[in-house]
């Protein structure tokens, strides 16, 4: 394929994607721009939920961009061909299918994970080469007793050997999935950036904070009273005791939810 009829297909892809006419998708599939927009998952582009304190409206948008940049990643780098890391994107894919990786379900304790070691002897429990990964043998329990210690090859095994055939339907989501973020040269969008995102996602998580802040200074509140507190916190504070009407800001009447809360006019100022 040709340079330019790349470039079309990339405008094309991306003017589907987001809605932009596609003179704007050319445009900014030539400048290499990345789309991101304020308040909107990084990921799907969906409002963020207003008590979500990072840039994606849910664990599996945040999985699938972290899929989207590894595989990017071995196919520029030329690693996608080896099997270990074919497995790992077929692992990561099956995963995103699945509904997302239960990661914080399958978080261990640093003392779970010596209990185990030391149980199994530091050897993997199926083979009895040296030990390297802790395997939920069934579910996301952390109970030792579904836990087990494998070397990486078992491991590896075990997982294939569960993998099953994605429907018509998965298969066709996956490809469509590969063509819009993974094939384009340039990152469709900027959590795709497999460089970039890691040098500005901290900022951007940064400055959606403060956005929050600066709510709060706008309805009279010090915003440093504040900064320890989760979003959800901050939004309650300013639910509950604000709203707006014609005469300016006032106690709310209509506990914080109605139409004349002061969360429902802030919002409401970016229509």
């Amino acid at each position: 394929m040709t340079s330019s009829k790349r470039a079309k297909r990339d405008a094309r892809d991306r003017a589907a994607r987001t809605g932009e006419p596609y003179t704007l998708a050319r445009r900014r599939t030539a400048r290499g721009d990345r789309y991101f927009e304020d308040d909107r998952c990084a990921s799907c582009l969906q409002q963020v939920p207003d008590d979500e304190e990072g840039l994606f409206c849910s664990e599996l948008c945040s999985q699938t961009a972290s899929t989207i940049r590894y595989w990017r990643r071995v196919v520029r780098d030329g690693r996608a061909g080896q099997p270990d890391v074919r497995l790992a994107i077929r692992t990561r894919v099956a995963h995103l299918l699945a509904g997302g990786y239960h990661e914080g379900a399958r978080r261990l304790s640093p003392a779970v994970r010596a209990q185990v070691w030391e149980r199994d002897g530091g050897r993997c429990v199926s083979c009895g080469q040296p030990g390297a990964e802790i395997d939920h043998i069934a579910g996301d329990s952390p109970d030792p007793g579904n836990l087990q210690l494998l070397c990486a090859g078992c491991h590896q095994a075990k997982t294939a050997g569960r993998m099953r055939p994605a429907s018509p339907g998965q298969a066709a989501e996956v490809a469509a999935l590969y063509k819009a973020r993974v094939q384009p040269e340039a990152p469709a969008l900027l959590c795709d950036d497999e460089q970039g995102w890691v040098r500005q996602w901290r900022g951007l998580k940064k400055a959606r904070r403060q956005r929050l802040l600066d709510l709060l200074e706008e309805a009279g509140l010090d915003p440093g009273e504040f900064r320890g507190a989760s979003r959800a916190e901050i939004l309650d504070i300013i639910e509950d005791e604000m709203a707006y009407d014609d005469g300016g800001w006032t106690e709310d009447d209509d506990t914080g939810y109605g139409p004349y809360s002061y969360f429902a006019h802030a919002m409401a100022k970016d229509d």
